[in-house]
């Protein structure tokens, strides 16, 4: 199997990285160690990095090791308090010459439309998106997750466009390892889904498809974080839940349970800056995907061979549901996703962060 145009383009630009001739003294100040963001953009990072011989800590509190750091990620900075110590360590970090104050932030804050984020309401505060411009014209740097998301925060920065990097979310190299064990029951095929409150508008667009296919098909549904078990048929133990965790060893082991994993996505401006995290992870586990034909995805799906990309379309979601209940199909799927993914680790990529960070202090 080939990879698609997108992934082959990326991989050109894949660096692993070394151990440091000088290491680098670098504190991610988390904005929290609770969500995936802190998982992915803080922890795994920050594991590697330190796993290569530099000197890394991270933690939500901004203590006298992190503020003489050579680098220094705040991540998504906007609440009062951090962010006058944010400007505060700017400030006081250009009057002595220094720099490396990195913003880092993997959503695009400015566009989170009500009733796709219910959660949202805090970054849209008109204060929040106050602190949230400031911090980041502050920056040295900013570290983003996808271009699109890129370029929504070069604008709201104005100008200086090479102070933003693109460092792509990754999966670890465990994921291609993780060993998929079917869970026990009656039903021959498991759906899986894995999304937050955040997700409902999501959700909505394989709803009615996956009531169909439930309905129709012995199957069953499992939904990891939170669960919408509105419209699907309650009975016989069809529908099932894990809340979400943090370890990511017990996240892989679940999503490696999926038989069929479901990416749906509506398509909206927040949307399209959003990774392919969830397609990647699927694939890294050998699972094969049905993924929503939006731009987020499709460079990462190749349509018929690790999975399906199909439109807003319930017709078209149920087709590929139901395709997928092939044990052969998905066995082939499975093999060509996870070749597809193992160029996608963070220990494949930690030099895109490297690269970033050297940029920035050199600034």
């Amino acid at each position: 199997m080939t990879l698609t145009p997108e992934v082959a383009h990326l991989a050109q630009r894949l660096r692993p990285a070394a151990p440091p001739a000088r290491p680098l003294r670098i504190f991610f100040w988390a904005a929290s160690e609770e969500d995936g963001t802190w998982i992915y953009r803080v922890k795994m990072p920050a594991d590697e990095l330190r796993r290569l011989g530099h000197e890394v800590q991270a933690g939500t509190r901004m203590g006298a090791w992190g503020r003489e750091a050579d680098i220094i990620v705040g991540q998504r900075v906007c609440q009062v308090l951090p962010s006058r110590l944010w400007q505060m360590l700017a400030a006081e970090r250009r009057a002595h010459g220094l720099g490396g104050m990195v913003f880092e932030v993997d959503d695009d804050l400015f566009n989170i439309h009500e009733k796709s984020n219910r959660l949202g309401a805090v970054f849209r505060h008109p204060t929040i998106q106050a602190n949230l411009k400031a911090n980041l014209r502050a920056a040295d740097g900013i570290t983003v997750s996808t271009a699109p998301l890129a370029d929504v925060v070069r604008k709201v920065r104005g100008g200086d466009p090479a102070a933003v990097h693109v460092v792509p979310n990754a999966v670890r190299t465990e994921a291609l390892t993780t060993v998929r064990r079917s869970p026990p029951g009656r039903y021959s095929v498991l759906y899986g889904w894995q999304g937050s409150s955040t997700h409902g508008l999501d959700w909505k667009v394989a709803a009615d498809a996956v009531a169909a296919v439930l309905q129709r098909t012995p199957s069953r549904m499992r939904f990891l974080g939170v669960a919408h078990p509105e419209g699907l048929p309650l009975d016989r133990g069809r529908i099932d839940g894990l809340p979400w965790t943090t370890d990511i060893a017990e996240h892989y082991a679940r999503v490696a349970e999926f038989d069929v994993s479901l990416a749906p996505l509506a398509n909206t401006q927040f949307n399209r800056s959003k990774s392919a995290l969830r397609v990647q992870e699927s694939l890294a586990l050998g699972v094969p995907v049905v993924a929503s034909d939006v731009p987020s995805y499709r460079g990462w799906v190749e349509d018929g061979v690790t999975g399906f990309i199909v439109p807003a379309s319930t017709r078209r979601w149920i087709e590929a549901m139901v395709a997928l209940q092939e044990p052969e199909a998905r066995a082939a799927m499975s093999a060509a996703g996870r070749k597809a993914a193992a160029a996608w680790t963070i220990e494949a990529s930690i030099g895109r962060w490297l690269d970033a960070y050297y940029a920035i202090l050199e600034r």
